[in-house]
């Protein structure tokens, strides 16, 4: 019982090291950005990336290629979404937050300057 437990902890614990913290963005017309939220994932970057794009394609939303940056830890990740997000919209651009991750897909989306 002892050794299960043990090594259920030990899994839990590798088994988060082994994703990428990641969060999806995509420039749009007209001065618009798409961004995801946070997520992790095992998967490659560009099934990840193509998942994104399909997103977008299904709503209809016009973009370039996606980008999806990657970090070592949740916090790094959101500091540099929060970074992304900040030097968009001091560039003019309509932040458009999609409530997307690769397991969710894209359910709503908030635009916000």
């Amino acid at each position: 019982m002892r050794r299960s437990l043990l090594a259920l902890g030990l899994l839990l614990l590798t088994g988060p090291a082994l994703a990428d913290w990641r969060y999806c963005l995509a420039r749009g017309p007209q001065q618009v950005v798409y961004v995801s939220l946070p997520f992790t994932t095992v998967d490659a970057i560009d099934r990840v990336g193509a998942a994104f794009a399909h997103a977008l394609d299904e709503e209809r939303r016009a973009h370039e290629p996606v980008q999806c940056p990657r970090a070592d830890g949740a916090l790094a990740l959101r500091a540099m979404r929060q970074a992304a997000l900040r030097f968009n919209r001091e560039e003019g651009q309509a932040v458009v937050e999609l409530d997307w991750t690769p397991e969710r897909g894209s359910r709503s989306a908030q635009a916000s300057r």
